[in-house]
């Protein structure tokens, strides 16, 4: 036998024995699969039951929302679902069946179940990766399915093998993972207390314990609404030139809710006002979107009955024909307006209960979500004599108002001839949670930004960012949830302080800013700029305040061009031993989210101990009798950082040197590693949120300023000598006298 013909058996006899092999192994792979489907025989009943199940609970829980009646709303939703799952599910099945030959109703709830869940994960997962949502929505899917699936084989088609007990167990432990998740309310942050163990500003403040108690004075109520039985009848308001018309099907469904609309918007609300009290300062306060079968307006009595009680007469305005509606904002401040107006004749009426209880030239406005940014607006409006979106709209209020109070405001809804609103010489107040999953990033710092002052008056603006502080909890009718169900499922309000202590801070805020600029008092004004001094007595979480007063004289806020050298005032500018120096956009986090039209200056600086920066006014100023002030936001991650701390040094025009460290005046926190959903939580994938702090070093606080020249300073310098790297941003750099 030739080699040829061996080396031709051999290999026939390889092709033999892989055959062979394939032919086993098909074999083998039949049987396993004829076992699974005989396990799983006869369980889409039990598959398709728990998908309708599913859909039943989903769809009555996003009905629950719409009616005013929760329960029945969910009721209503669950049975609509019924024939929805069937007759869509059937319908699916046919075309599935048509055109892949399968199981086509169970195949379109899978489908069904799959695209939800995923969709869900990924759409309310906020500030998480998409992959890590929909690997979420997957795991939940896989485990249902397949729990369901097994749960019938098991004890209905007695399928009760070793394996497929095991198989039940697991995907029992998954899907009950999956339905403690969704039903949980998340889990709780750890950062916060590690950042207040920073905290060294915290003193005793004499009485302060009191402050947040009710007042003196004995609190009365009144409604008014020209549609309800209430105490006082009132007029309507047509709106219809301010508020863009929605769908057809939309005003539909709000006429099943509602009697009025845009022609005949009602001047409504309810007041809050102390019996014993005359010519009181008022505040007006604005609501903003939600769903139109809630009565927002009266989340707020809270607030309105700590307020009447120390003296003021609160107004909460009801502008829910505005709510559900995009374009409207401006509406919102015509609606707000009117209402001003309709109470100032009450006020000169004797028949009414309110006659001469208010003061009309101490009128204050304030506003929660759209309407804490529509107050802007109507403050505009104000001294306004026609809509600047259409010149033909005559307005005449003329209005004497005081303060603007924004509670997590939205910006740029409404832009007045396309421009953003700019006010000058206005008190204002801004309030912001760190977790506010409506309005997930500061939106209320651009309206902060675009307030000037004149230097003319006494004028203050101050921010407040608040860790633990979501969007809803401000309104006692909203609650700790900023998404309605099925969307809430996802979010992460474990991580939340409880809504009696979110409200209490604001109470206690409003009322500070309202002290000092309604009726002028100041023992307490500091809370609005140093709340670190009041710890003790607040609500454990993190507090970062920005502030300007009119008094504040700038010296550089790099918005004037981009020569890195010069200043806004003409002062010379010098960095030394940074690894960066440059001007730039800031953002609220470290994502990018909430970029903002303003620059401030970003200082790097790595393995040294001598980087500096340092300021030189083109003459020497005079720091006698003032303070020192910038805004610093620290840019360093908490995972390996502390707070940010650096010393300040002043020279005089014959060399003498003096300085303070700014860490004993303000902590400057690492980036707020913020977690909205659970999803985010999950995979430890935070949101680093940034925020400004003002730092005010008063001249007398500088060491060696008994031989110093405060009037003739001749440079400033920034010395980051305390640790060996770093990086912020600066902002606002300048000078006030006679500062906190």
């Amino acid at each position: 036998m030739t080699g040829k013909r061996l080396e031709k058996m051999k290999i026939r006899r390889k092709i033999t024995s892989v055959k062979k092999k394939i032919k086993v192994c098909h074999r083998k792979w039949k049987m396993m699969d004829s076992k699974r489907k005989a396990a799983f025989a006869g369980t889409e009943k039990g598959f398709r039951l728990a998908s309708q199940l599913f859909l039943c609970v989903l769809l009555g829980a996003a009905v629950s929302s719409l009616l005013k009646t929760e329960w029945l709303g969910f009721l209503l939703g669950a049975a609509l679902a019924v024939p929805v799952g069937i007759l869509g599910t059937k319908l699916a099945g046919c075309l599935f069946r048509t055109v892949l030959k399968c199981s086509g109703q169970s195949l379109a709830y899978a489908l069904f179940d799959f695209v939800i869940l995923v969709s869900l994960s990924v759409e309310c997962s906020i500030g998480a990766e998409e992959n890590a949502a929909v690997f979420v929505g997957i795991v939940m899917f896989a485990g249902t399915a397949l729990f369901s699936k097994s749960l019938w084989a098991f004890f209905v088609g007695k399928m009760r093998k070793g394996w497929m007990a095991a198989l039940l167990l697991s995907t029992g432990v998954m899907t009950g993972a999956s339905v403690w998740f969704l039903a949980a309310d998340g889990f709780e942050d750890s950062y916060v207390s590690e950042y207040r163990k920073w905290d060294k500003t915290a003193k005793e403040i004499p009485g302060f314990e009191e402050y947040g108690e009710p007042g003196i004075y004995t609190v009365e109520t009144l409604e008014y609404s020209p549609y309800k039985e209430v105490e006082v009848k009132t007029e309507t308001v047509d709106l219809r030139d301010f508020v863009r018309k929605g769908e057809t099907w939309h005003e539909a469904y709000r006429d099943l809710f509602q009697t009025y609309g845009l022609g005949n918007a009602p001047v409504a609300g309810k007041v809050w006002y102390p019996a014993e009290a005359q010519s009181c300062p008022v505040i007006f306060m604005a609501h903003g979107n939600h769903s139109i079968t809630e009565e927002s307006y009266l989340g707020y009595a809270y607030l309105g009955e700590y307020l009447a009680s120390h003296g003021y007469v609160f107004v909460s305005v009801d502008e829910n024909v505005l709510n559900e509606r995009s374009g409207e904002n401006d509406g919102r401040a015509v609606l707000l307006l009117e209402n001003i107006k309709a109470l100032q004749k009450w006020n000169e009426q004797e028949e009414n209960p309110l006659y001469q209880k208010m003061d009309y030239d101490n009128i204050a406005l304030a506003g929660h979500s759209r309407g804490g940014e529509m107050i802007a607006d109507a403050y505009l409006f104000n001294d306004c004599e026609a809509y600047p979106s259409n010149g033909m709209i005559s307005f005449d209020y003329h209005f004497s108002i005081k303060a603007l109070l924004a509670v997590a405001p939205s910006v740029n809804q409404y832009r007045p001839a396309d421009h953003e609103v700019e006010l000058s010489d206005a008190n204002y107040l801004v309030v912001q949670g760190a977790n506010d999953q409506d309005i997930s990033v500061f939106m209320g710092n651009q309206q902060y930004e675009n307030i000037a002052f004149s230097g003319k008056g006494d004028y203050l603006k101050a921010s407040l960012y608040i860790t633990g502080v979501n969007h809803g909890q401000f309104n006692s009718l909203w609650g700790k949830y900023d998404m309605e169900p099925p969307l809430s499922w996802w979010l992460n309000v474990g991580n939340l302080i409880p809504e009696e202590e979110q409200q209490y801070l604001l109470k206690i805020f409003a009322r500070a800013f309202f002290d000092k600029t309604l009726k002028g008092e100041h023992t307490y004004e500091d809370l609005l700029t140093a709340a670190s001094k009041y710890e003790n007595y607040l609500p454990e979480t993190l507090y970062v305040q920005q502030y300007e007063q009119s008094a504040f004289s700038l010296m550089a806020d790099f918005e004037e061009d981009t020569d890195l050298t010069t200043a806004t005032d003409g002062s010379s500018l010098l960095a030394d031993h940074m690894s960066m120096w440059t001007e730039e956009k800031i953002t609220d986090s470290r994502d990018g989210e909430g970029e903002r039209e303003n620059h401030a200056l970003r200082l790097k600086w790595k393995e040294t101990k001598q980087a500096s920066y340092e300021i030189t006014p083109e003459h020497p100023i005079s720091l006698e009798g003032a303070a020192l002030r910038f805004d610093v936001c620290n840019l360093l991650s908490e995972e390996t950082e502390k707070p940010l701390d650096f010393t300040v040094a002043l020279t005089d025009e014959t060399g003498n040197r003096v300085s303070a460290v700014v860490g004993d005046y303000r902590t400057l926190y690492p980036a707020f590693p913020v977690t909205l959903s659970k999803v985010q939580h999950l995979f430890g994938d935070s949101e680093e949120k940034y925020q400004f702090q003002t730092v005010s070093i008063p001249a007398e606080d500088f060491k060696g300023a008994e031989t110093f020249d405060f009037t003739k300073v001749r440079s400033i310098s920034l010395v980051f000598d305390v640790s060996d790297h770093g990086e912020l941003w600066l902002d606002n750099i300048g000078t006030i006298n006679s500062a906190p």
